[in-house]
C-alpha cells in the first residue's frame, strides 16, 4: 500500500492496543518526516515520538487519546507555518497506516514541548496498532459529495474527477470539510470557508486542514503521473468572498 492507496482505506483510530513497536519501525516514521514534502522548504520542520507504553507522558489540552506514542509535529512559526504543517502532517498519517498503524489528529492538545525560540507546536499525533479494525470502506467515508464540494465550470477530465475525489476524502477538524472548487477542465480554483467566528484557534486549525487537502491533491497528481502546479492568480485574490477565501488554482500537466 502506498499513500495514495492509504487515502481510501484510512480512518481516524482512537483506541489502540498496548503494544510496543519495534525501534526500527519508529526511526523509519521519523525519517519519513524529515524527507517527506513540503508546501514551504523554507520552514523548518522537527518531529519527534513520545514513548507512552508506560503511561508517563501527559498532553494538555481538551483532545486527548490514550496512544501507546505520540508523534509532535513543531515547525518555525513563520507565515504559513500551520499549512506547510497540514502538509507534511497528512503524509505521515497516511505513511502509518501503509505500515499497519491506526493514528488520530489531536488538534486541541499540546505536549508542551521545548521548543528554540521562535518555533511552536503545530499538532500532536496518536498512533500505534489499532484495537479494532483498521482500514474503513470508502463508502462509508462521511463527506459531502463532490456536487457539494464543487461549482462545474466546464466538464473535467478524468485526471481531474480522481484528483478531487482523492481531495473528497481529506480529513479535517471536527469533519468540517472547510473548503471548496470551482472546477475547470484541466484546473480548478480552492477556496477555504470562513469560519463562523473569528477565532484564532479555528484560523489555525482551517490553515491546517487546507494542508491536508492539498497533500491529497498532491499524492493523486503524483500517482496519475502528473505535475501539480500551484498558482495564486491576482485577479481572484484581489475579490470579496461572501462566505470564503481564495487559496489558489492547481493545474495539472
Amino acid at each position: 500500500m502506498n499513500l495514495y492507496e492509504a487515502i481510501s482505506g484510512r480512518k481516524s483510530v482512537r483506541k489502540f492496543t498496548e503494544a510496543s513497536l519495534p525501534q526500527k519501525m519508529l526511526d523509519q516514521i521519523l525519517a519519513f518526516c524529515r524527507k517527506a514534502a513540503l508546501l514551504d522548504y523554507e520552514i523548518e520542520t522537527k518531529a519527534e515520538i513520545l514513548d507512552n507504553t508506560e503511561k508517563k507522558v501527559k498532553l494538555k489540552g481538551l483532545w486527548k487519546v490514550d496512544a501507546p506514542y505520540y508523534l509532535v509535529l513543531s515547525s518555525q512559526d513563520k507565515k504559513g507555518c500551520e499549512r506547510n504543517g497540514g502538509y507534511l502532517a497528512e503524509q505521515v498519517v497516511l505513511y502509518l497506516t501503509a505500515k499497519g498503524l491506526g493514528s488520530c489528529y489531536l488538534g486541541g492538545s499540546r505536549a508542551d514541548m521545548l521548543l528554540p525560540k521562535g518555533w511552536k507546536e503545530i499538532i500532536v499525533i496518536a498512533f500505534g496498532y489499532a484495537q479494532g479494525v483498521l482500514l474503513r470502506e470508502v463508502s462509508r467515508a462521511k463527506r459531502l459529495s463532490l456536487k457539494e464540494l464543487c461549482i462545474f465550470k466546464e466538464e473535467p477530465s478524468e485526471n481531474v474527477k480522481t484528483i478531487l475525489k482523492a481531495a473528497r476524502l481529506a480529513p479535517s477538524s471536527m469533519n468540517t470539510q472547510p473548503w471548496r472548487f470551482i472546477v475547470y477542465k484541466d484546473r480548478f480554483c480552492l477556496f477555504s470557508c470562513r469560519d463562523r467566528i473569528p477565532v484564532p484557534m479555528l484560523s489555525s486549525m482551517r490553515e491546517f486542514n487546507i494542508g491536508i487537502v492539498l497533500a491529497h491533491i498532491m499524492l493523486a497528481a503524483e500517482e496519475l503521473w502528473l505535475r501539480m502546479g500551484f498558482e495564486v492568480e491576482d485577479a481572484l485574490s484581489r475579490k470579496v468572498y461572501k462566505n470564503g477565501d481564495y487559496v489558489g488554482t492547481i493545474t495539472l500537466q
